[in-house]
């Protein structure tokens, strides 16, 4: 097995271990900044109400690192929710 099909095979394995994870949250600096009518600096006012963001994982550990290293907790970012989104496939589709 060559070298490039070994990473073809971990990649692929690494792909089958994965979910897809919802993370809804908001900015709590700018929810209150737009209570006081006025705009963050950084952020726009959209992020005052939840924000629905999906994102691969292999677990709920996993979507909360992620999502904490681009949106942390110091910066204002808070998390309501997470959820695992189930996969279907064909076959739960024609099974309903």
């Amino acid at each position: 097995m060559s070298n490039f099909e070994k990473v073809r095979e971990a990649r692929m394995s690494e792909l089958r271990n994965t979910k897809i994870f919802e993370v809804v949250m908001y900015n709590t600096e700018v929810r209150a900044a737009v209570e006081f009518d006025e705009h963050h600096p950084r952020y726009d006012d959209g992020w005052a109400d939840p924000r629905y963001i999906e994102l691969p994982a292999r677990d709920i550990r996993g979507a909360i690192r992620k999502i904490r290293s681009k949106y942390p907790r110091v910066r204002g970012f808070k998390i309501m929710a997470i959820t695992e989104i189930p996969e279907f496939t064909h076959e739960d589709l024609v099974m309903r």
